[in-house]
């Protein structure tokens, strides 16, 4: 493995990011957020409202990573910067983000009120429409195919 590629890895093994708590770790992915990249963060916190369960099942997975990979290259891109001075800037970033942000604050928002729906007790996702057609094909098929007995 060559050097470049050994450096690599090794920051993945460095940066603790499951570590981070969600707002933390959403401060930085929007701060690492590009207009035009293949994953659109807006369209991703509005499907929340249709799809809450992906706040767990894979946007934090999502998120970690692209947060990972963006660090790593902010890193690579400025190795001639003292590892203090770039730990500064990030926090002053994020610490901007998290109190001046309102783009930050709403999406936010959306994300907790998510989180509460998914871990109330007295709440029920509903299926989403795909899955909601799909049941409704099958359960029919479920009744005749029931073998004698199981209904009686």
């Amino acid at each position: 493995m060559n050097t470049r590629a050994s450096q690599i890895e090794q920051l993945k093994h460095l940066l603790p990011i499951e570590q981070l708590s969600l707002p933390v770790l959403f401060a930085l992915r929007l701060l690492f957020d590009k207009r035009d990249d293949v994953s659109d963060l807006d369209l991703d916190i509005a499907e929340l409202a249709h799809f809450p369960e992906r706040i767990t099942a894979s946007y934090r997975q999502e998120w970690e990573f692209y947060v990972r990979r963006a660090l790593i290259r902010y890193l690579r891109e400025h190795s001639h910067t003292r590892a203090s001075i770039l730990i500064d800037k990030i926090l002053a970033d994020v610490q901007y983000i998290q109190e001046q942000d309102s783009r930050y604050k709403a999406m936010l928002r959306v994300i907790e009120e998510t989180q509460t729906v998914m871990t109330t007790d007295n709440t029920r996702v509903f299926p989403s429409p795909w899955r909601q057609q799909i049941m409704a094909l099958m359960l029919p098929v479920t009744s005749v195919l029931a073998e004698p007995g199981e209904d009686d």
